[in-house]
């Protein structure tokens, strides 16, 4: 089972990045590469044959031996690095993630900065 090794430990993010790409939320489960179990997000990625599944413990994306041709294996980094893009944008709060109406939202307060001498 071939693994990637990523900072994939942000499952909020790992769903923003699905619906940006209009896919299929990430369902917790486990999938079986090889034979194997893997437990974690399992995410269907267009093109891929097998789902990927990212553990955010361990920030690993597993994948089945099959797709590690070129064109498959490109389109799983292409999802990494959309993740990286929605992460990124998610800390600077350029974007939201969907509204979860069972918790209830705080206030946040900006923090104040001040230069180091």
């Amino acid at each position: 089972m071939p693994c990637i090794v990523t900072f994939i430990h942000n499952p909020v993010a790992l769903a923003a990045t699905c619906r940006r790409l209009n896919l299929p939320a990430p369902e917790a489960g486990s999938a079986h590469p090889d034979g194997r179990e893997v437990c974690g997000w399992v995410v269907r990625v267009p093109g891929v044959r097998c789902p990927i599944v990212c553990d955010t413990l361990t920030g690993l994306v597993a994948y089945h031996p099959v797709d590690n041709a070129f064109g498959p294996y490109a389109r799983i980094m292409k999802f990494i690095l959309r993740f990286y893009d929605v992460q990124a944008q998610l800390r600077r709060g350029q974007c939201q993630p969907a509204p979860n109406p069972s918790v209830a939202r705080r206030p946040r307060y900006p923090l104040s900065v001040t230069a180091c001498r």
